[in-house]
């Protein structure tokens, strides 16, 4: 081998080694400065068409944060650090429509904390830019904790930045969150028609509901809550990655109905003139708890959130098939929807990964004659 051959292989192995070295470097991820986020697309909605992300969302990372791989849920994924073991995570996520509305999301978003429920004339935000467009941010206060998030209408979803922790960590880390925010860029997928605050159509009043003529979402989502799916995911294939149904015997007095998003099955049921609604869903993990779900529902009742030591009188255990325990709470209440008068029995059944909801909601005459009917269906349902 001649010097000019050793002299190529050598400047050759210098370049891969230092090639290598950068790679290795790179995949530590020490984060010892702001870092950007490769883009994140997800697949066109599976019920009312509505591409959630035409636009793929881009971001920089703060330098003391700590990013965690994406979820099925979440887009973003991050844990913010502090003192004695503290910490506080930041979501992203994006939902179709406006996902039950303002009032439904601050008051889901206080339930998380404890904090009562508010009526519409209470609502306090400020607009904050998250990119280039205005949202609303909002800010929940409770005595240990602390919860901090922007949503953004685009392109026919609603977007949630959500920072929730300690509130020590929340508070110190709320100048460098709304940072982060302004570092928040969608990028219109190529061929794709992404419409939304700040891209040069005449929305209308876009801050406020940029969703007309959309499917309306019902008042029972569950976005925002740690666990929760995303609405472009069918819904049944969250169980266990099935997207079969379970085994189970409907009433012969159940008429099917087309389910909303994020249900997967809906059924009408009428007595005496009245009517009451039995809807069914499924979602990876816990969905925010048996605590979370109580005060979730009792929110969508208009009733109070319950304190922790009082969870245990407010539900009841009910045994379903494979020995399987059902977390079961029976509320009377206004329904948030309606404003009308009205009943709730909501049954968690824990399966797997997963956990399966069952609700019979509707006038009280209704649920009193249905109730022993529809509980005995859900302790019959077979998963497979």
């Amino acid at each position: 081998m001649n010097k000019s051959t050793e002299l190529k292989l050598a400047i050759t192995s210098a370049l891969l080694l230092g090639t290598m070295g950068a790679f290795c470097k790179d995949e530590i991820k020490t984060y010892s400065i702001p870092k950007s986020r490769p883009s994140i697309q997800k697949p066109m909605a599976a019920q009312g068409g509505v591409d959630v992300n035409a636009s793929p969302v881009q971001w920089t990372t703060p330098k003391d944060w700590q990013e965690l791989p994406p979820t099925s849920i979440r887009l973003g994924n991050f844990v913010i650090p502090g003192k004695d073991g503290k910490k506080a995570d930041v979501t992203i996520t994006s939902f179709p429509g406006s996902v039950g509305g303002e009032l439904s999301n601050v008051n889901r978003w206080r339930g998380e904390l404890g904090l009562p429920a508010v009526q519409e004339g209470e609502i306090s935000s400020q607009s904050v830019d998250v990119g280039a467009a205005k949202a609303k941010l909002y800010d929940f206060n409770a005595d240990q904790s602390r919860t901090v998030v922007a949503s953004l209408p685009r392109a026919g979803a609603t977007w949630f930045f959500k920072m929730r922790g300690d509130k020590e960590v929340v508070t110190l880390a709320t100048e460098t969150f709304l940072e982060f925010l302004k570092s928040i860029r969608f990028e219109a997928k190529a061929g794709a028609t992404a419409h939304g605050p700040g891209d040069g159509h005449n929305h209308g009043d876009a801050a406020t509901d940029p969703h007309t003529g959309l499917a309306d979402i019902p008042a029972d989502p569950h976005a925002g809550i740690p666990g929760a799916p995303p609405l472009n995911t069918p819904v049944a294939a969250a169980a266990e990655g099935n997207s079969e149904e379970p085994k189970w015997q409907v009433p012969s007095n159940w008429k099917a109905k087309k389910p909303g998003m994020m249900i997967l099955k809906s059924f009408s049921v009428l007595n005496d003139g009245k009517e009451a609604t039995v809807s069914i869903s499924v979602f990876p993990g816990d969905v925010g708890g048996t605590f979370g779900n109580v005060n979730r529902w009792r929110g969508q009742m208009g009733l109070p959130p319950i304190t922790p030591d009082e969870l245990p009188q407010s539900i009841t255990t009910i045994a379903v098939e494979d020995g399987g325990k059902a977390t079961a709470v029976d509320l009377k209440g206004t329904d948030a929807k309606s404003g009308n008068a009205a009943r709730m029995v909501a049954l968690a059944v824990p399966h797997g990964d997963s956990t399966w909801f069952y609700k019979l909601v509707g006038e009280e005459t209704v649920i009193a004659h249905e109730k022993e009917s529809f509980i005995k269906f859900v302790q019959t349902v077979r998963y497979k």
